[in-house]
């Protein structure tokens, strides 16, 4: 094989193998978000719960949710919680944030 055609081949390969790590669509990326926010609101158990925008990192997805106590004894009080949202099993653990 020619240099010419060994830097060509090589080059399709390196072009083929880098679009699909880009090709998440911005439709995809808002899904993961709308599902990653939905969890992590359910596993904070507040209620009028509110998501952050999430932060996104390599296997697991960073959402704060503000709300408010449901417990009587609380007195809604103001609370917020951090939450990882794990990409692979689609699971939310929420704990809370102390001010």
């Amino acid at each position: 094989m020619t240099r010419p055609a060994v830097i060509a081949l090589a080059l399709s390969t390196l072009v083929g193998t880098a679009v699909p790590a880009g090709a998440a669509s911005s439709d995809a990326w808002a899904e993961l978000w709308k599902q990653a926010s939905a969890a992590c609101v359910t596993a904070s158990g507040l209620k009028d719960a509110k998501a952050a925008k999430p932060i996104d990192f390599s296997d697991k997805v960073l959402v704060v949710i503000d709300g408010r106590w449901p417990q009587p004894h609380m007195k809604n009080a103001a609370a917020q919680f951090a939450c990882l949202y794990d990409k692979r099993a689609k699971t939310a653990e929420a704990t809370e944030v102390m001010r």
